[in-house]
């Protein structure tokens, strides 16, 4: 058995007569899993009392192939201000660790982050660790808070539509030593380590306006923000994919 499970290849033709080979592990295993959670919200949709929060942990079985916890903590809470004004704050923190002789997560575990279900103005799932490519990799830690200031809409819409500004703050980061990222190949064939630990100054933040509407098919979000410190990238490190419009159908905030 490997630390990440157990070792296999393929080749496949990609259809133009080029072979290519794929690496990778496969393992099995079974999580166990604890959780509590909480609901006061006056209403499912566009609830404007009211708290929900939630915690969860889970851990690998005894004879699973690879090993692992995770932990998750969501709290979402409303707040009155004056009139029909209000305030809601949701935030969400994860961390996971391999264990053992396993070296990392795998990658149904990982964390991301970004995105209308995420921070806001930045394109979905791309923030955090990349690899030598550019492509999201990931991250065992995950730190998202949100912010939204409920503006009151006439009695007849209230029910069916919510109009906010918000704001919001966070990231996915890589802890601990297993496993290591490096940069960008250079142009001499090099690439150095780049840090993914968190740090206050790595929360990416962004600001902006947000509608939700009820329609007949589903929940439909729209939201246009502002990112405030995204990173243009450097010799080493890929920039940030700022995505300022963002549509989604799901969960009202």
């Amino acid at each position: 058995m490997q630390q990440n499970g157990k070792s296999y290849s393929r080749t496949e033709d990609d259809g133009f007569g080029n072979i290519i080979n794929f690496y990778g592990t496969r393992f099995k295993t079974t999580e166990l899993l604890v959780g509590w959670a909480y609901d006061s919200r006056n209403r499912a949709l566009f609830a404007d009392r009211g708290t929900r929060g939630s915690v969860s942990v889970s851990y690998t079985a005894p004879g699973s192939d690879v090993e692992y916890y995770v932990a998750n903590l969501e709290f979402l809470k409303y707040l009155p201000l004056f009139g029909r004004f209000r305030l809601a704050f949701d935030a969400e923190l994860g961390y996971g660790q391999a264990i053992g002789d396993t070296t990392a997560l795998p990658p149904f575990r990982q964390f991301f982050a970004g995105g209308p279900d995420s921070v806001r103005g930045y394109r979905e799932s791309r923030l955090g660790p990349k690899d030598d490519f550019g492509n999201p990799y990931g991250g065992n830690m995950k730190v998202v808070g949100r912010t939204e200031l409920i503006v009151p809409l006439p009695e007849k819409f209230s029910t069916s539509a919510r109009l906010s500004l918000f704001y919001d703050i966070g990231n996915v980061f890589s802890t601990g030593n297993r496993v290591q990222f490096t940069s960008k190949l250079q142009a001499d064939g090099t690439r150095t380590p780049v840090d993914y630990d968190f740090a206050y100054d790595k929360l990416k933040k962004s600001a902006g306006i947000s509608v939700e509407w009820l329609a007949p098919l589903g929940l439909f979000r729209f939201s246009y923000a502002f990112p405030m410190n995204a990173d243009k990238g450097d010799l080493f490190r890929y920039e940030d994919e700022v995505e300022r419009f963002q549509f989604s159908i799901g969960q009202a905030f």
